[in-house]
């Protein structure tokens, strides 16, 4: 019962995080949801194809914007490979 609790819930084939904007397009019914809910959509399994999840990207788009330069830390607790 309780095997898969740490896996994505998944909707068919699709994160179940991916069908939030198929809802803004539910909700608002309109042509530019229409065309982001499809890009969301496809932008969504594209990362679950390469086996990332939502928050892994989020991760990732955080380290590049910001960088490897932790200035807050100290230098001794800085991970140097990371």
């Amino acid at each position: 019962m309780w095997r898969y609790t740490a896996r994505p819930v998944m909707l068919v084939i699709l994160d179940a995080r991916a069908c939030l904007p198929l809802l803004l397009f539910a909700v608002w019914w309109a042509w530019w949801t229409f065309y982001l809910a499809v890009g969301c959509t496809i932008f969504f399994s594209m990362i679950s194809w390469f086996g990332l999840t939502v928050p892994a990207v989020a991760r990732l788009v955080r380290r590049w914007l910001v960088g490897p330069v932790r200035s807050a830390v100290p230098a001794w607790h800085r991970r140097r490979l990371a």
